[in-house]
């Protein structure tokens, strides 16, 4: 019969906690463990279901009870933290204390202790994240514990040697499985929200594919035609327009009064943003989410609206789609501005921008991309982003000279790139001081060296390596040390490298350096076979 009515209150709790999966709250509190007003109300949450779990229990005796409050503290600290875990047992132990009985203070302080005990498996297991096991055993841990505080603490000794072998088991087997359960529904729910999340980024990408062949051209009138017509194909909408600020003006879908569209899109050029617009359309509210299409420079270039059925429609999953659909467009625009950009440099300077970005890297990337978008479409926006963001930094570098935190951001897209190619074989530590990244340096100065360090040190080895590139600041000059774990050279071959300069990259960086500090400043290269090389060089320390 106990058996019975323990699993009675656990379904109970079981049920909250499903419910409450799947709310906004606890899904924002999972993303944002460290944010405390999401900690206060998991805290209220958990309070509370434990406080059910005690008033759901079994009478043994006057205030002796065989219950599931153990399932809310334990579960607290398991996926919020010891914090969580022990603010759920005080508030939860309270109560149970001011019910009194021969228990209660024993009741109490197992309480706590079970939430300390979620806490600590939380700790163990941060790395892989929640799971059953953990919980489960986590759960017999605490229960047993439970057990042997009554006996130690609740008097008088004979009364509590007789409950617990009334409650020790059905206690331990029942709120264990409610543990896992508990567990299973958070799992299970995260991994609903990721694939959601999967399927609307794969959704935004293969549109981002589509239209890439026409947005490549500009944005015209014929070009927005074509776009609007494969978003409308590509998801079931009942109808989507295309606006932009120069009278350019495409839709798709059922009818619709077009001048009154028109006028709330102009009236929405005022204010542009992710935001609804209304109107009345034959007796019937029609209502369009609109999606603003922004460059990196914050400049407007169209809207897309996509007709919903109601407020309700715009949930987080829509919102998440919509910038995701946003970013990936923009990009494509910035890359057709990147490319009306090169072709407007000069002969002179664009064969010296040509150096710096060899096809191949281009042609590998794309490999790449192409590659993620079928396996892992969010790495593939983001190896996207990485690419618009280096050719944006290399077109666009006029000047000689450029902030150490410019290059470093230059670099930061290149190795996101590389890193992604080469996954487990490649591994960057960067080690440069804080205060540093204001000084000075000449444009490109570190990717020809780093890169050098990737091709013909880390890559040639199967199991890869290192690359370690680090800024020491020595008063009046910064030096820059870049370091690999690859193959390395035998002393011959770095003779040959030192006199001859075989490689186009290093050797402009050393003519550079030169040119612009002097004969003082120039590469240093040391290796050693299989061991690693280093290349070093130091230039003026000056602040912009």
């Amino acid at each position: 019969m106990i058996y019975i009515q323990l699993l009675e209150s656990m379904s109970l709790i079981g049920m909250a906690a499903y419910l409450y999966s799947q709310t906004k709250t606890f899904n924002k509190f999972l993303k944002n463990k460290s944010d405390y007003k999401y900690k206060l109300i998991i805290i209220t949450f958990f309070s509370i279901l434990s406080v059910l779990g005690t008033y759901t229990g079994v009478n043994i005796e006057p205030y002796a009870l065989a219950n599931a409050r153990p399932i809310g503290t334990i579960v607290a600290g398991y996926i919020g933290g010891p914090l969580v875990g022990v603010m759920v047992g005080i508030i939860a132990g309270t109560h149970r204390y001011f019910l009194g009985g021969f228990t209660a203070l024993s009741c109490a302080i197992s309480t706590i202790i079970e939430g300390i005990i979620g806490g600590i498996a939380n700790v163990i297991t941060k790395e892989k994240g929640i799971d059953v096991s953990t919980g489960i055993t986590s759960a017999i841990i605490a229960e047993v514990l439970q057990m042997i505080i009554i006996l130690l603490v609740a008097k008088p000794y004979e009364a509590a040697l007789q409950l617990e072998r009334v409650i020790a088991l059905p206690m331990i087997v029942t709120n264990s499985i409610g543990v896992g359960i508990f567990i299973n529904i958070i799992n299970n729910t995260q991994e609903y929200y990721k694939k959601i999340g999967a399927i609307q980024s794969q959704k935004a990408l293969n549109i981002a594919k589509k239209t890439s062949i026409y947005l490549k051209s500009g944005f015209s009138q014929e070009i927005s035609d074509k776009v609007c017509s494969i978003i409308y194909e590509s998801i079931n909408l009942e109808s989507i327009f295309i606006s932009g600020n120069d009278d350019i003006f495409s839709y798709n879908g059922g009818e619709v009064n077009k001048e009154k569209l028109r006028e709330k899109i102009n009236e929405y050029f005022r204010f542009k943003g992710y935001r609804l617009i209304k109107f009345q359309d034959y007796n019937q509210e029609k209502l369009f989410y609109c999606i603003p299409i922004f460059t990196d420079n914050n400049i407007f270039k169209f809207v897309i609206g996509i007709q919903i059925k109601s407020y309700k429609s715009v949930d987080r999953y829509f919102s998440n789609f919509a910038k995701e659909l946003s970013a990936l467009l923009a990009t494509q625009m910035e890359l057709y501005e990147l490319d009306q950009l090169a072709q407007e440099v000069s002969k002179a300077e664009f064969k010296m921008l040509r150096n710096q970005i060899h096809p191949h890297f281009l042609f590998n990337t794309l490999n790449t991309i192409a590659s993620f978008c079928r396996t892992n479409p969010t790495k593939a926006r983001e190896l996207i982003l990485n690419l618009a963001n280096y050719f944006r930094q290399t077109l666009k570098r006029q000047d000689e000279k450029i902030t150490l935190k410019d290059e470093m951001e230059f670099l930061e897209s290149y190795l996101g790139i590389e890193k992604a190619r080469f996954e487990e074989r490649l591994n960057i530590d960067i080690n440069i001081p804080e205060e540093l990244l204001n000084i000075k340096v000449p444009v490109f100065v570190l990717q020809p060296i780093i890169e050098n360090s990737m091709k013909h040190g880390i890559l040639l080895k199967p199991q890869g390596g290192n690359v370690i590139i680090t800024a020491i600041d020595e008063k009046d000059k910064v030096k820059f040390i870049i370091k690999d774990t690859g193959v390395g050279m035998d002393e011959n071959k770095l003779n040959y490298v030192v006199n001859n300069w075989p490689g186009i990259g290093l050797s402009n960086v050393n003519k550079r350096l030169k040119l612009l500090y002097g004969e003082k400043s120039f590469i240093h290269i040391e290796s050693k076979l299989n061991k690693g090389t280093k290349v070093r060089f130091s230039i003026p320390k000056e602040v912009f």
